[in-house]
């Protein structure tokens, strides 16, 4: 996390996130495409806890702040853990990459990662096209 009390921690993660997004194409297919099956599976389980942790950190908060709940219920539960649940498909995943972003798609759904400290976290999902505007998505920052 980047703050302005820690410049070198900052400095640090600026150099993580530019060695994630540098990675080789199919490496990082192949990382965003694992974090999006391990949020399929998390959220198909009805594990919140493991779904949220997979979550770029804004969007953990806007859910939370949305919700009015924790993320862990609010992913398993309600509207929105009913369109999550929806979506998820075993498949193929396929990834376009943006530098440090990327959009995954599959045959139900389609997700947007960043990198990040950590590795790839997903910032959207449950996303539908409204060309030529951006998507709609269900769950994002």
């Amino acid at each position: 996390m980047l703050t302005r009390h820690a410049p070198a921690g900052a400095a640090l993660t600026l150099v993580l996130v530019a060695s994630a997004a540098c990675s080789s194409p199919a490496q990082v297919r192949d990382d965003v495409a694992d974090v999006v099956r391990q949020f399929s599976a998390a959220v198909d389980a009805g594990d919140g806890e493991a779904a949220c942790a997979l979550l770029a950190p804004a969007v953990v908060d806007a859910v939370e702040d949305d919700e009015g709940e924790p993320c862990a219920q609010a992913l398993t539960s309600g509207d929105l853990g009913a369109e999550l649940e929806s979506r998820v498909a075993g498949g193929e995943v396929t990834v376009r990459r943006a530098g440090g972003q990327a959009q995954a798609r599959t045959p139900q759904d389609t997700l947007f990662l960043a990198a990040s400290s950590d590795g790839w976290v997903v910032t959207a999902a449950a996303c539908d096209p409204r060309p030529p505007r951006p998507y709609d998505c269900a769950l994002e920052a």
